[in-house]
């Protein structure tokens, strides 16, 4: 069995933004993503009502240059107008031919 190891971004944003963030993390280099919504709580509360919109959650699978250029697009973009979480976790994958 041979693993890689890429990095995962995780995005997680009001449903209102699915399209420009997936446009930006596909102009940093990224070639398949996968989106689910998703519920929670934080420092800015839960959302009673879907008048607030959804919550979704962006995942792609990247080398690590990738994971930095959509971790900046992303923190110069959005950060200072809506709350967004984004992290970057280290994973083991199979099929390398499917993500690089």
């Amino acid at each position: 069995m041979n693993l890689v190891s890429l990095k995962l971004v995780t995005i997680i944003a009001l449903d209102a933004l699915q399209h420009k963030l997936i446009k930006d993390i596909k102009e940093c280099g990224c070639k398949g993503y996968t989106i689910a919504e998703v519920e929670g709580e934080g420092i800015h509360s839960k959302h009673f009502t879907d008048w607030e919109g959804r919550n979704i959650k962006i995942e792609t699978l990247v080398k690590e240059e990738v994971a930095l250029k959509i971790m900046e697009t992303i923190s110069a973009k959005y950060f200072d107008k809506y709350s967004i979480v984004a992290f970057i976790s280290t994973v083991e994958v199979l099929r390398k031919e499917k993500f690089v």
